[in-house]
């Protein structure tokens, strides 16, 4: 590997874990924008985010523990598979740029209008609800390699504290990289090169991890609101943008 090389995906994947714990998201986002700029090819960056954001999770979900609740979450898991199918399918058929611009609007739209009815009580807390968000987490993951975002939005609009909220996040990325993991071994996409490129990031993910655990310990339920918020805006911008093929 390059020593340039080494550098790119050292400094991505820093940024990424960084970002990942002061909002509970974002580490794949931060990844796939950088690493292709720089000259590494994207399914290597798929797999190598894919290993590395294990570390990030195990990290973060064991500094708060004590906060994690199962229940939630697995009515999340319930419906990505059900739309994990319709998402495969619209990859193959559907008109992408209109899923990202529509995708991307959503996303923009659901992150600002929590901030203009801040009394609102919160909204979704049937099951039902979380089943829904797993399934449109399917979709768009099949579809466009995003279903992070309803996760996210399902229990940032909870308004819980920002410890469960943020433990709720991470176990249900859990159970989807869990999936990927496991699915990415018949397909071949393992290698040594792929391995070696983890485990060169591995360091900068511990200590981005570490640094953003800090962070996120610093700032308030109201500041931790807000970097969700930015987050999923900049998500949605990024889609629309890929949607009208600005970038």
């Amino acid at each position: 590997m390059a020593y340039g090389e080494m550098w790119i995906i050292g400094g991505s994947v820093f940024a990424a874990s960084v970002v990942q714990s002061v909002s509970s998201f974002g580490f794949g986002v931060v990844c796939v924008a950088l690493m292709p700029v720089f000259g590494v090819p994207l399914a290597d960056v798929v797999v190598v985010v894919t290993l590395l954001v294990t570390v990030n999770l195990a990290i973060a979900l064991w500094r708060l523990r004590a906060h994690v609740d199962w229940r939630p979450v697995a009515w999340v898991l319930v419906g990505v598979p059900f739309g994990l199918p319709v998402g495969l399918y619209l990859l193959g058929h559907g008109p992408e740029w209109v899923l990202r611009i529509l995708l991307g609007g959503v996303l923009v739209f659901m992150a600002i209008e929590p901030f203009f009815r801040p009394n609102r009580p919160p909204a979704g807390g049937h099951r039902g609800w979380a089943v829904a968000a797993g399934m449109l987490g399917g979709l768009l993951g099949g579809a466009l390699s995003t279903g992070g975002p309803p996760i996210v939005i399902y229990f940032y609009r909870r308004q819980w504290s920002k410890e469960v909220t943020k433990a709720a996040v991470l176990l249900s990325f859990a159970g989807t990289v869990a999936f990927r993991l496991v699915a990415y071994v018949p397909a071949g996409m393992y290698t040594s090169g792929r391995f070696q490129a983890a485990a060169v990031g591995l360091p900068a993910v511990v200590l981005g991890t570490l640094v953003g655990e800090r962070l996120f310990g610093a700032v308030s339920q109201e500041g931790f609101r807000r970097a969700v918020a930015a987050m999923l805006v900049v998500c949605g911008l990024y889609q629309v943008g890929r949607g009208a093929g600005l970038w």
